[in-house]
Parts: structure tokens; sequence; C-alpha cells
């Protein structure tokens, strides 16, 4: 499990980055439920977008998803059978962690095969993928669209073309987006598969299932 908590760390450290402004970009530490802003207590999405958004060369959000779709609990994103789709019959069950400059998230993994897999939602900067654009691009050596997914713009990065792990970040508004993280087993890492692939599939599942909340 070490080399799945280890991976995940550093694409938490991506994630906190990637949700905070220019001026105070930084590693946030796992917070607490109660210490970051659920997104109910958000604004709800509109067709119009706050000032400035899109900025730094992300893609506008022309058909948003409303924010209250973000208000399902973290671990509740996936249905346990997508999770074992993605992971393998001995994933563990969701267990919360929250970064308190980014927003809600969950790390699921897998002892047998050493694979991970992380979801979050990045509601707290209100700058959805604007924030990546800004903040990870210039700091990451892949950075790629990815998009869309499930009609949504995305983006995908890692450190190198041969990292174990991947992060995809959506778009679902201007202001915020939702990112899928996934450290590869250790069998697909031998075999050399690219961690943007299943990454990718997972955060479509993401999406489809947040689609079908608000009814689309």
């Amino acid at each position: 499990m070490k080399r799945v908590v280890a991976v995940l760390s550093v694409g938490l450290a991506v994630l906190a980055v990637a949700g905070c402004s220019e001026e105070s970009a930084g590693e946030a530490a796992p917070g607490s439920e109660s210490s970051v802003p659920g997104p109910a207590e958000q604004t709800s999405a509109s067709s119009s977008s706050e000032p400035g958004l899109p900025h730094s060369g992300a893609p506008a959000v022309t058909d948003p998803l409303p924010e209250s779709v973000l208000s399902v609990h973290p671990c509740d994103v996936l249905t346990r059978q997508q999770v074992q789709g993605a992971l393998g019959p001995a994933a563990s069950e969701g267990e919360r962690r929250d970064l308190d400059e980014v927003g809600p998230g969950c790390d699921w993994g897998n002892l047998d095969t050493l694979g991970g897999l992380r979801i979050g939602f990045s509601v707290v900067s209100r700058e959805g993928l604007s924030a990546q654009y800004a903040n990870t691009k210039p700091q990451v050596k892949v950075f790629r669209e990815s998009g869309p997914v499930a009609g949504f713009p995305a983006v995908a990065y890692k450190t190198s073309e041969d990292d174990s792990y991947c992060t995809v970040a959506v778009g679902l508004a201007n202001e915020y987006s939702i990112t899928t993280t996934v450290t590869l087993s250790a069998e697909k890492e031998a075999e050399g598969v690219d961690s943007c692939v299943p990454a990718e599939r997972v955060a479509e599942m993401v999406v489809g299932n947040l689609k079908a909340k608000a009814g689309r």
C-alpha cells in the first residue's frame, strides 16, 4: 500500500497547486469534511460565468452542469462496480480526503495490485480549468487536452510520459471542475501502459454519473 499512498500523495500536491491562485500556489494538507466549503454553499451554475473566466488559454464551458451535482459525497460519485472495474475486485472502500484549497475528495486503493484512484471536486478557487492552465501547466512536462470527456473540455497532466499516475481534469463549468487521478497497478506499469488512458476512462464514468444526477 505504500506505493499507492506515496503516488497519490504526489498527485494530491499537484491538485493542490492546481486549485490555488498564482499568488498562493502550493501544497495543501488534507482537511476534514467540515473544513472545506460544500458545493451546496457555493453559487449555483448559470450559462454566464464570473468575470475574467476562462483565462490562461483554458476553453470555455458552454453548457455547464449545475453545481448541485457536486453535493454528492465524493466517495459516492462512482458505484462499487465501477471502482472494482477500475482497480480490481480487491479495491478498498472509498476514504474521504479533502483539500482545503481545492475541495472534497475521495481515495481508493488495491493492496493486491498496488493501483490507486482519487476523485476530487475543484470548487474552492472558483477558476475551474483555468486554474490548471495557469498554475499546473508550467510545472509539469505533460499537459495535453484530452477532451471532450462526456461532452466537457478536459486536460490530462503528469510529470513525465512514463509516470505511473496521471490526473485528468474536466471542466463542468468555468468556475468548477472535477479531477480524476489514477495510479497504475504494478503490472500495468511494467507493461508500459499510459496512465492517462485509464484516468480518462474513469473521468468519463464520473462525469456520466454526474450528468445522470442532473437529468441529462
